[in-house]
């Protein structure tokens, strides 16, 4: 626990012998006595200046301590003279003459004719309030012919410029010791207001807004190196920085003026903007002064960005990266190689591409890869919403909008993406109206909430993807030209699945290890049948089909007879014709469908197993996990072709 340092007190007085008086005082744990003399000659400056040298309380015993005491307030204590102290200073005048002259400050109650008839004397009384009505007080006194002086300290050097006897006032110990007392108090309560204070002060060092306060004068009492930091302004010799010339700005004249606060209000200084609140500052209902918090906008914006990433934890975050893009076919490296290119710019990306081949996972990867990654990846399918749920959902809406909506308003993906990505799939569905909303938020960086009039800034990259050809929906009116040259400054196409057969497995690396498969377990004919087929649902229809198999296979090491009837069944499912964007199966060795050619890959399989069975249609259909009538009809099938 640390020790507290004994209170310094100053006694300053005219009494040359007041450390002996006081000399039972000066011993006592606590606090330290010092002495100085009284000086007449600007006495305030000299109070000031001890303060100033670290003394927490002056003790004064002069006539003119309480005209100090008014102009320093705090940290001055006046050691009262009493009526006897003065009585017993008469009573000494006495002994050496009858007529005494008596000096009395102004605003002391001193019952003078009950003294006169006490001591049986003439008392000639000087009221004094400045050192000049002293002086003019003790002149008039002298002149008159006062045998004796009863006083303080200048009293005393005009008695002895005069040769008039004189005779001191001294205070009593009783006095001495309240003094201490009230000093003592006084000194405690400073240090814990100085405490209270500096622990204040630390804070406000460390705020990461700028905080200024001023008194009601409008001098600056306290700023923070921030709020210098943001309003650009230097150091002013000792004085500190001086920010004087911003206070109309900071709307410190308006506080200081009708002490009214002012809160978030939107200013403009140096061309930057800040946020300002300013507050008065009162004590026990009277002004004192103003304070200032500055906060910069961008610091808001980033501060509200990290508030929604901290409020959605397990949300708003990609996860996949370009090293996850399986593919090695060159359409695939060039793909991995551009998205590696485009991903440090804040260009717009457009993503063309089927169904199922991975827009999504791209436009992650490509957040990963970026500048914004440790900000939100917020992802919207425009075609999973209605249009008039689209638009609150990417805008938000404000309080009151609508019957049923949220009170105090919700805001929108832009909004939740600030800083960071937001990815715009299926943007192709998107409605007219809602595309010019998008627009103008594109190029003003700014929106406003459905139903709100509040603008909010937004700082966002956009993705989107789609696959529906956008040029064609661009011609055909269907999709604004503007917006799509805004979105697609940058575009990437991800080839089809039917166009990178070679990439067919290692697409299914994950999968066949989460089934503690491998390759394998899949035989060069059912690798070249994955190949043939065109996979209308690209990447997620390929491996729908295989997990099927996977589990349709049980504990059986491989099943090429039921992989081939799976392929054979999923096939059929696929009506050609029925999406514009899908083609028909490819053709191969000159058959015209996926069918012919899995029936011909079957024969095959069949008829050399059971060349190699010697002819044992039994022991080939065992061999093959097949039953004797399945092998039959397709050995059948083989002799109806033949003939």
């Amino acid at each position: 626990m640390p020790i507290t340092p004994p209170y310094r007190f100053a006694v300053v007085t005219h009494i040359p012998n007041m450390p002996q008086i006081m000399r039972g005082f000066t011993d006592i744990p606590g606090f330290t006595l010092e002495f100085f003399t009284f000086s007449y000659q600007r006495p305030l400056l000299a109070a000031q200046r001890l303060l100033d040298q670290g003394y927490e309380v002056i003790l004064y015993y002069s006539s003119l301590g309480s005209s100090i005491l008014n102009e320093l307030g705090r940290s001055v204590v006046v050691i009262q003279k009493t009526d006897v102290d003065i009585i017993k200073a008469l009573a000494e005048a006495k002994k050496i003459a009858p007529r005494i002259a008596l000096t009395v400050n102004k605003d002391d109650n001193f019952d003078l004719p009950f003294v006169e008839s006490l001591l049986g004397v003439r008392i000639m009384e000087i009221r004094f309030d400045s050192l000049d009505s002293l002086s003019d007080g003790l002149s008039t006194a002298i002149a008159e012919g006062m045998d004796v002086l009863v006083g303080g300290g200048m009293s005393a050097a005009m008695a002895k410029k005069n040769g008039i006897p004189f005779v001191r006032i001294e205070p009593n110990l009783h006095s001495i010791n309240l003094a201490i007392a009230q000093a003592k108090a006084i000194a405690n309560a400073q240090r814990v207001e100085r405490e209270s204070l500096d622990k204040l002060v630390a804070v406000l060092k460390l705020f990461r807004e700028g905080v200024l306060c001023v008194n009601e004068q409008g001098a600056t009492v306290f700023s923070n190196s921030k709020a210098a930091e943001l309003l650009k302004v230097g150091q002013l010799g000792k004085s500190g920085p001086d920010f004087s010339r911003h206070h109309q700005a900071l709307m410190i004249s308006d506080v200081l003026t009708d002490g009214e606060p002012r809160e978030d209000c939107v200013i403009k200084i140096h061309g930057e903007q800040f946020v300002v609140t300013t507050l008065p500052v009162s004590v026990h209902s009277g002004l004192q002064g103003a304070v200032a918090f500055i906060s910069d906008v961008n610091a808001i914006h980033n501060m509200a960005g990290q508030l929604r990433e901290s409020q959605r934890p397990n949300g708003f975050v990609a996860h996949f990266r370009v090293e996850d893009i399986r593919g090695e076919s060159p359409a695939m490296r060039r793909l991995k190689r551009m998205a590696r290119l485009y991903a440090p710019h804040n260009a717009a990306v457009w993503i063309h591409g089927e169904t199922g081949s991975g827009k999504e996972l791209l436009a992650q990867s490509l957040h990963n890869a970026s500048p914004r990654a440790r900000h939100p990846f917020v992802a919207v399918n425009c075609a999973a919403l209605p249009e008039s749920l689209l638009e609150s959902e990417l805008f938000g809406y404000a309080e009151g909008a609508f019957t049923g909506a949220k009170r105090g308003g919700k805001p929108g993906v832009f909004e939740m993406a600030h800083k960071g990505t937001l990815f715009l799939d299926e943007i192709g569905d998107m409605g007219l109206e809602t595309q010019s909303r998008l627009l103008r938020i594109l190029e003003t960086k700014e929106l406003v909430r459905v139903g709100g009039d509040r603008v909010i800034p937004v700082d966002i990259r956009v993705l989107s993807a789609s696959h529906k050809p956008l040029p064609q929906l661009v011609r055909e009116n269907r999709f604004r030209r503007d917006l799509f040259y805004r979105l697609a400054a940058l575009r990437l196409h991800i080839p089809p699945l039917r166009e990178r057969p070679s990439d067919i497995p290692l697409l299914l690396d994950d999968l066949l290890r989460r089934y503690g498969r491998s390759h394998q377990d899949l035989t060069a004919p059912m690798l070249q049948a994955m190949r043939e087929y065109s996979w209308p649902g690209n990447i997620r229809e390929l491996r729908s089909f295989v997990e099927s198999y996977l589990i349709l296979l049980g504990g059986k090491p491989t099943d090429q007879t039921l992989f081939m009837e799976l392929l054979e069944s999923w096939s059929c499912d696929q009506e050609p014709g029925t999406d514009e964007n899908t083609p028909r199966p490819a053709a191969a060795h000159g058959e015209a469908d996926l069918k012919s050619q899995l029936t011909l890959a079957r024969r095959d399989i069949a008829t050399r197993m059971l060349h190699e069975s010697g002819g044992n249609k039994r022991l080939a259909a065992s061999r093959l996990g097949i039953s004797y009538n399945t092998l039959w009809r397709i050995l059948e099938n083989v002799s109806e072709d033949k003939t």
